[in-house]
């Protein structure tokens, strides 16, 4: 299975993906969050989207 790759990620970096996540206050969006910056710290989308319980083609839809 291929990996999983942020291609611009727009200035962020997973600890101020961190930092913003917990001052998130929509579930939604802070679960979208949280699997990007799992996968920017090098988890693979299955991995990441076990974490935040969807499913791995979400993950892959987040991260694009």
């Amino acid at each position: 299975m291929k990996r999983l790759n942020i291609t611009h990620d727009h200035g962020w970096t997973p600890r101020t993906l961190r930092k913003q996540e917990r001052k998130i206050k929509n579930a939604l969006l802070h679960q979208r969050v949280m699997a990007v910056r799992l996968v920017m710290e090098g988890y693979l989308g299955k991995e990441a989207a076990s974490m935040v319980n969807v499913c791995r083609q979400t993950v892959s839809h987040y991260v694009s």
